[in-house]
C-alpha cells in the first residue's frame, strides 16, 4: 500500500491539489513516506460545523477543487478508488489555507497500459474503498473506472450539505450496496443546487471505458457559482 502511495505521489508532483513529496523508503523497523503536512481534513471540518454540515457556498467551492483534483490523478493514468472526505485536507499555511489537497493513494490503481490506453476490466475485482462513499460498481465487485471516483464525490457533496447519507448507520457492505442500487438518487439531489442534476445525469450515463467530461461538470459548477453569487 505504501509503495503505491509513493509511486502515485511521485507521478503527481508539481500538480495542483497534491502534497509535496520528500521521499520514501524502508529501514529495519518500518516503511515510510515523507510528504508536506496539511491542515484538517474535510470529515473533521464538517463534523465541527453547527448541524455537522457545510453551507451551499462552501460545498460548491469544495466540489470545484475536488473535481479538479480527481481529474489530475485520472490524467496521469490512475484511479483514486477511495474518494471520501477524510482523504481531502485544507492547506495549513496562509497561502494554502483555502486550497484542497488530495491524500491517500494506497488503494489507487493504474487504469491505463504502457501505451496509455484503458486496460481491459477484470471479470471480478475485490471491493475497494469505503462503504459509505463507494459506488454501486464497487459494491458489485466490478472493475472500477474513472466515473466511480465521481460517484464517491457525489455522495460526499450530499453529505456535506445534508450532514448525513441515508445509509450512514449501516456498516454492512452488502446491505449498503443493496440500498444504493435501489435508491432514487433524485432524492439526494434535493439537497444540492439545481445545477448538480447535470452532474448526476452525466455520471449515471458513464461506463468503465468512458472518459468523464470534466469540462462539462466544471462549467456547470461555475454556472452555479454565478447564479448564487458565490
Amino acid at each position: 500500500v505504501l509503495k503505491m502511495e509513493g509511486a502515485v505521489l511521485k507521478r503527481l508532483q508539481g500538480k495542483d491539489h497534491v502534497c509535496r513529496f520528500f521521499g520514501c523508503g524502508r529501514n529495519e523497523r518500518y516503511n515510510y513516506v515523507v510528504m508536506a503536512l496539511q491542515g484538517r481534513n474535510l470529515a473533521e471540518l464538517r463534523r465541527s460545523m453547527p448541524r455537522a454540515c457545510f453551507g451551499i457556498s462552501t460545498t460548491v467551492r469544495l466540489s470545484r477543487q475536488i473535481l479538479d483534483a480527481i481529474e489530475v490523478i485520472h490524467n496521469v493514468g490512475f484511479l483514486h478508488r477511495d474518494v471520501k472526505p477524510s482523504n481531502f485536507s485544507m492547506g495549513r499555511t496562509p497561502s494554502t489555507i483555502r486550497t484542497v489537497y488530495m491524500l491517500d493513494f494506497g488503494l489507487s490503481r493504474q487504469y491505463t497500459n504502457s501505451e496509455g490506453n484503458v486496460r481491459s476490466p477484470r471479470p471480478a475485482a475485490g471491493f475497494r474503498g469505503t462503504v459509505r462513499y463507494a459506488s454501486v460498481n464497487a459494491h458489485l465487485n466490478r472493475e472500477m473506472g474513472r466515473h466511480d471516483d465521481l460517484w464517491s464525490l457525489f455522495y460526499m457533496l450530499v453529505e456535506f450539505v445534508a450532514g448525513q447519507l441515508p445509509w450512514r448507520k449501516l456498516k454492512d457492505k452488502d446491505q449498503v450496496g443493496q440500498i444504493k442500487q435501489t435508491f432514487d438518487n433524485n432524492q439526494l439531489l434535493r439537497h444540492l443546487p439545481s445545477e448538480y442534476r447535470v452532474f448526476l445525469d452525466h455520471i449515471q450515463g458513464l461506463t468503465y471505458f468512458d472518459r468523464p467530461d470534466y469540462d462539462l461538470l466544471r462549467t456547470n459548477i461555475d454556472q452555479c457559482m454565478v447564479r448564487k453569487e458565490i
